[in-house]
């Protein structure tokens, strides 16, 4: 018999509010646990408090950059799902640091299925 699995958790980060607000209202449906952060250091405060096993973030962020915290995001949870989420992808190295790019200018039901097949 399989064991069930735990619900995702997921944590988005943006530095835009209304991004964020969208992503909140996208994600409601989904099961887990969800929290938002507006920069680095709420997203690692958040993470310090409970790993999450998916990890959504902007590009440019306050206080740093958003592929740089899911770059360490990966290093330091391998098990957790991170995505970039911006409207350009950068040129390469999101495949081989195991990221995934989420285009910001999506139609909202592909942001969505895209969630859902994270968690």
């Amino acid at each position: 018999m399989r064991e069930p699995s735990n619900p995702p958790s997921f944590l988005f980060v943006d530095a835009d509010p209304r991004a964020l607000a969208a992503l909140r209202r996208l994600s409601r449906h989904l099961p887990g646990d969800k929290r938002f952060a507006q920069g680095v250091r709420e997203a690692e405060r958040l993470m310090g408090e409970a790993p999450p096993s998916v990890v959504v973030s902007g590009q440019g962020l306050p206080d740093g950059d958003g592929l740089c915290l899911l770059t360490c995001v990966r290093a330091r949870h391998p098990r957790a799902v991170c995505a970039l989420h911006t409207s350009q992808p950068p040129a390469r190295g999101l495949r081989e640091k195991g990221i995934t790019w989420m285009d910001r200018a999506a139609p909202p039901q592909q942001v969505l299925a895209l969630l859902a097949s994270l968690g």
